[in-house]
């Protein structure tokens, strides 16, 4: 079996991820500071920021997106993803699985990365949304592409327990031709409320 790095498409599959993410810099810059707060999660409830942290040894997140884990359907179907999910997690696009999501949805970026909209190790980026005290919010990135094609990290955060979560690290299975959800590994990566 050949390693997924050393597969002949890998390369290629991995330029047009990546020309696909440089793409996206902009409209992510314009969803950050403008569509972030039109698909704030509304209402009366508190506006609270949710810092996530990339501590992985060397790789980057794609654009973040937060809900409420009522809309998990929207994001799983069965042992898979649903379709706006399977775009986020291959080329680090969000708006599809915010347009399904709605209103309720938010995304964060950070700035690194070739197309600027990346997270680098290292570095945490705080995200503003509003939540009711208690609520659980589901946490969803892409794992830049620089070593499988195919990863994403998720996790659940309630915003009244204070307690800092670790996400975890998903293969959706897309590149192996398995389409089933495979759970790796805690991710690297935290998310905490802040204060």
């Amino acid at each position: 079996m050949t390693h997924p790095i050393q597969h002949p498409l890998y390369h290629t599959l991995k330029r047009s991820l990546m020309r696909g993410i440089t793409l996206l810099a902009a409209f992510a810059a314009l969803t950050f500071f403008g569509l972030s707060h039109s698909f704030a999660m509304g209402g009366d409830d508190d506006k609270i920021g949710i810092t996530i942290t990339n501590n992985m040894d060397d790789e980057l997140l794609a654009p973040i997106v937060i809900a409420p884990v009522r809309s998990d359907d929207k994001i799983f179907v069965g042992n898979y993803v649903s379709a706006a999910a399977e775009h986020q997690i291959l080329t680090g696009d969000p708006m599809k699985t915010v347009e399904m999501i709605g209103r309720k949805a938010t995304v964060g970026h950070g700035t690194d990365g070739p197309p600027g909209v990346l997270l680098a190790p290292g570095k945490s980026i705080t995200i503003s949304v509003k939540a009711k005290k208690g609520q659980a919010l589901r946490i969803l990135a892409m794992v830049a592409p620089t070593r499988y094609a195919d990863h994403f990290v998720t996790g659940i955060i309630n915003v009244g327990a204070g307690i800092p979560i670790t996400l975890d690290r998903l293969d959706i299975g897309h590149d192996e031709g398995r389409m089933m959800t495979e759970h790796l590994c805690p991710a690297k990566v935290t998310a905490h409320i802040e204060k």
